[in-house]
């Protein structure tokens, strides 16, 4: 049977196996009297292992230089690629625009060459007629000895018709103009679209080549972790089991009934540890979702205090909450101060509420961070993230996107690790929601 154990050691920040199968070996097959010699041999071999075990911890001290680079290098990935997800959102958004602006200048173009069509079309009526009537028209009604006052009005008409074809010309001139300058400017447009294109594809490469090397960095830091917990997890393993075999060994030789005691209590405890594991997957956290989320924050507007809006919020993203507010953690001694929400690569996280963005950077143990200011002392924390969104500084409005669920900080599981907080005392998220 094996069980997960906490180290007492919180510097470790791990679990191991320890492996109780010789004790309930012993449990069951208990003599009923044991040798001197047998517990001395016993006490030899304790001691010799924890020599081995003194030697292997300095040893794993001497690593912790070379683990903590490890994890430099996973934050200065993790920022990149960050970067590189805000950058290509922006791209993207600047290339909307400018095919929007590109749809509206081939619009105007198409309306102004109508227009210059139709005003084509009249000029031409125009001459027609003028040719019709013939050249010199105003010189013939002053030749042509017709009545004055007849000549006049006819002179005045004349006039008129001559302004009206001018100012068809004018406009005509006009409109060729216009639309040659909104040919000109849909031609840098589209220049602008395919360099707007083309160095999204660039960032687009830069971000797998980021992912890439993220990749390359957790499997390096993994890698290390793992090998100091395999050789210290097995020798304080094996520690734990042979001291409780010598304090055994020696409560026999003492007194039958204390053996029987302590083989009692043995039990009871394994019988305890067997209920835990079996109640929280054996880490402290379940190992099956406790809840499914599939509500997540939307726009509204408050003018109410953060405070009157409890119980109305949704929680940043829809996934499987994975524990329990003020459970124990892994490694013994803390508890959960906030939720872990599995969720997809990628999925974006969304502001609670409306509030100030007061840090967003990279932090040991949470990767990529931003965490709300919402008043009154009270802040929202998101971490574990892909991207961020937003920057120090910018206000947020409930439902806005603020960045995308990820694993950075060397998270095992992809998703998000959210707390909320008062006067920087946690408070529990679920009491918040709807």
């Amino acid at each position: 049977m094996k069980l997960w154990f906490s180290l007492s050691n919180p510097g470790l920040g791990h679990f191991v196996w320890v492996n109780f199968r010789l004790v309930a070996l012993l449990a069951c097959c208990w003599p009923l009297a044991v040798s001197a010699n047998q517990a001395d041999r016993k006490q030899s071999e304790l001691d010799a292992l924890k020599a081995r075990l003194q030697t292997l911890q300095q040893e794993f001290r001497t690593t912790q230089t070379h683990r903590k680079e490890a994890a430099d290098e996973l934050s200065e990935s993790e920022r990149a690629i960050s970067t590189g997800v805000r950058q290509l959102r922006q791209l993207d958004s600047e290339r909307q625009r400018t095919q929007g602006d590109l749809h509206t200048l081939t619009q105007q173009a198409e309306a102004t060459e109508a227009r210059i069509r139709q005003q084509q079309a009249h000029l031409a009526q125009a001459l027609n007629a003028a040719y019709q009537r013939g050249q010199g028209d105003a010189l013939k009604l002053i030749l042509s000895g017709a009545d004055p006052n007849q000549s006049a009005r006819d002179l005045r008409y004349l006039a008129h018709l001559s302004r009206a074809q001018h100012a068809m010309i004018e406009s005509l001139r006009a409109d060729l103009a216009r639309l040659a300058a909104l040919q000109q400017e849909a031609a840098e447009k589209t220049t602008a679209l395919s360099q707007l294109q083309a160095a999204r594809e660039a960032e687009h490469k830069k971000l797998l080549a980021d992912k890439a090397a993220r990749a390359q960095v957790l499997q390096k830091l993994s890698a290390q972790i793992q090998q100091q917990r395999r050789e210290i997890s097995s020798l304080q393993r094996d520690e734990r089991s042979l001291t409780q075999l010598v304090e055994r060994l020696n409560r026999l030789m003492a007194q039958q009934a204390a053996r029987e005691a302590a083989r009692a209590r043995a039990r009871a405890a394994q019988e305890a540890k067997q209920r835990k594991q079996a109640e929280t997957g054996g880490n402290g956290q379940p190992g099956k979702a406790l809840a499914i989320n599939t509500e997540t924050p939307v726009a509204f507007q408050s003018d109410q205090p953060f405070s009157r809006l409890k119980g109305s919020l949704r929680l940043p993203v829809a996934g499987e909450l994975m524990n329990r507010f003020g459970a124990p953690r892994e490694g013994g001694g803390l508890s959960w101060k906030g939720l872990f929400i599995r969720a997809a690569q990628g999925s974006v996280v969304k502001a609670i509420a409306a509030g100030q963005v007061v840090f967003s950077e990279w932090l040991r143990g949470f990767g990529n961070l931003i965490i709300v200011d919402h008043g009154d002392g009270y802040m929202s924390l998101y971490s574990n993230n892909e991207s961020l969104y937003k920057q120090v500084g910018t206000r947020v409005q409930p439902g806005d996107a603020i960045a995308t669920v990820g694993n950075s900080g060397g998270q095992p599981d992809t998703g998000l690790y959210f707390e909320m907080r008062h006067q920087s005392r946690p408070v529990n998220p679920l009491l918040w929601v709807k």
